[in-house]
């Protein structure tokens, strides 16, 4: 079971980059979505899934746990992400950033319980995130075709791709003994509730507000995973607001030419939905 949960991720994105048009053709297209059929057919397939099954559970794990628990919960998982982080830091030739991640790691892990606590931050040691889907933007690689994956959710070819790798960075993935497949799997189901629980009030208020929550939710994609691949270095806009997103192809899409605002990292992806990216690291 557990070898079936690591390959959840790159399947899911394998499979919908084969049923979409090639690569080739879709850079011809003058939008960063020249798949929007497909998209919106997968994110009504996701939709049903997290209305009838992904948001129920998150609501009843909001109930029942309190949020100091949550909290240490969600900053476990961030602590299992450093290695990631740290590799994508150094890949990307931070290595001021590659050193506070090392030293926030060490903290936290030994300090901070196995990372349920935090001490780094209030060290001066501020959390960030990379992946290797931002290490290929810095390297020049487009972003290619918008994609959203049914519970992974909002990417793009490029990002996809990256977070495969990052599947490799991962110790947890070469870890090996007679629980391996266990722990992963549990980290899987943990991460996959906390991400869910993280994003309730956002979901609901899109869902709410917005004209096409779909196209809200991919222009959102592309102004935050831009601003993070700037490392929140760029041009102040603000967001927009979902009902001020129109229900149009010409809505901006990743590797369109729209200014991003500058976000801290913590807001870094928070409106794209609960995705199985969440479940391997967005943390």
């Amino acid at each position: 079971m557990g070898a079936v949960m690591r390959g959840i991720v790159p399947s899911l994105t394998l499979l919908a980059i084969a049923a979409a048009p090639s690569l080739a053709h879709a850079q011809e297209a003058t939008s960063g979505d020249p798949w929007e059929g497909f998209n919106r057919d997968m994110f009504a397939v996701h939709e049903g899934v997290d209305k009838a099954v992904l948001e129920p559970v998150a609501r009843g794990y909001r109930a029942v746990t309190p949020r100091p628990l949550r909290q240490g919960v969600l900053n476990f998982l961030r602590n299992l992400r450093g290695p990631v982080i740290f590799a994508n830091d150094v890949l990307q030739g931070e290595i001021g950033r590659a050193g506070v991640t090392a030293a926030r790691f060490g903290v936290n892990t030994t300090i901070g319980v196995a990372g349920v606590f935090d001490p780094a931050t209030s060290m001066g040691l501020e959390r960030h995130d990379e992946d290797f889907g931002q290490t290929l933007a810095v390297w020049g690689v487009e972003s290619g075709p918008y994609l959203f994956v049914p519970l992974f959710g909002p990417t793009t070819v490029r990002d996809g791709a990256g977070r495969i790798v990052d599947i490799v960075f991962d110790p947890l993935s070469w870890a090996r003994g007679d629980n391996a497949d266990e722990w992963r799997l549990a980290r899987t189901l943990v991460a996959g509730v906390a991400a869910r629980e993280q994003v309730l009030d956002t979901v609901e208020d899109i869902r709410a507000n917005s004209v096409d929550p779909y196209a809200s939710i991919r222009t959102s994609y592309s102004l935050l995973r831009e601003s993070a691949i700037q490392n929140g270095r760029t041009d102040v806009q603000d967001l927009p607001e979902f009902d001020d997103i129109p229900e149009s192809q010409d809505t901006p899409a990743p590797g369109g030419d729209a200014p991003v605002a500058f976000l801290p990292a913590d807001q870094h992806m928070r409106l794209g939905y609960f995705t199985l990216d969440d479940f391997v690291g967005e943390y």
